[in-house]
């Protein structure tokens, strides 16, 4: 007979808003919806993450792009609520192949 334990922590996600730094006299911001968190393993002391993706950051000098990346480990605020922050590179632009580097922060869950 096997035996069924819960996940003490159910699965979640959280929304998430940032901007990018500007590069080339503009910038862009963006929002979205994290993926379901990915477990770190115990001896990592993290906890979890979640993987970010946006197809589409603002829309500004007639170009955009794509944000692909994890969250950090969460941030916790009580016992039961914590965030994440997010920071890392825009992929290139396809009409010229700059990028942004990118920052900000989920809400709390």
């Amino acid at each position: 007979m096997s035996v069924v334990v819960a996940n003490p922590t159910p699965l979640h996600q959280h929304l998430f808003t940032g901007s990018t730094m500007t590069d080339e006299n503009h910038s862009h911001s963006f929002s979205g919806v994290t993926g379901q968190e990915i477990i770190l393993p115990n001896c990592s002391e993290l906890d979890h993450v979640h993987e970010i993706f946006i197809t589409h950051c603002s829309f500004l000098n007639l170009h955009n792009h794509q944000i692909k990346g994890i969250t950090g480990p969460p941030i916790w605020v009580s016992e039961t609520q914590h965030y994440h922050t997010i920071c890392g590179c825009t992929l290139p632009c396809a009409a010229d192949d700059h990028t942004h580097n990118f920052f900000g922060a989920s809400r709390i869950f």
